[in-house]
């Protein structure tokens, strides 16, 4: 499962073939197309293989053509689902990016303490938020902005947290 990474996610038909639109998480398509098989997975945890006939851009989406999807109807029945890859062929990095799954598997601290822990992230209106959990149980969503988080250590799992109050 660590090697592989949610890159996108199925919205609804498009046209009479079977296509599908795609939101990318990263906002880049550019790696979606050398993809020949991807795994689907659900919010219910089903998973599926599907084989890919093709990607293209239509206008500012871009469009997907699994094989044996061919109407509108199948293709409905994938909306929601999200895209799987392996982290090889996700889109690349750049300097001072990160996957936001890795996020995920790290803790907050304030003066090299622990004070929480990511268990989920939430797309909000001007940064991505982290979902915390502190030691008594109680979440909070920390905005993912330099003002609030600083340093971020894979290595040691952890990200710095420049504004304990949002614990509060």
């Amino acid at each position: 499962m660590d090697d592989m990474l949610a890159t996108g996610l199925l919205k609804s038909s498009h046209g009479v073939r079977g296509e599908i639109k795609v939101h990318s998480y990263s906002d880049e398509y550019d790696h979606f197309f050398s993809l020949k098989e991807v795994s689907l997975r659900n919010k219910d945890g089903r998973e599926r293989r599907c084989s890919i006939e093709g990607f293209r851009v239509n206008g500012s989406e871009l469009l997907v053509k699994f094989q044996g999807i061919d109407s509108p109807e199948e293709a409905k029945l994938l909306a929601g689902w999200e895209i799987w890859i392996p982290r090889s062929k996700a889109a690349k990095l750049r300097d001072g990016e990160v996957y936001v799954a890795d996020l995920c598997k790290c803790s907050l601290t304030v003066g090299g303490v622990s004070v929480a822990r990511v268990v989920s992230s939430v797309d909000g209106p001007q940064s991505l938020l982290l979902e915390v959990e502190t030691s008594d149980g109680s979440k909070h969503m920390i905005p993912y902005m330099s003002r609030y988080t600083g340093n971020v250590d894979l290595e040691a799992g952890t990200i710095e947290l420049l504004a304990p109050w949002l614990l509060a």
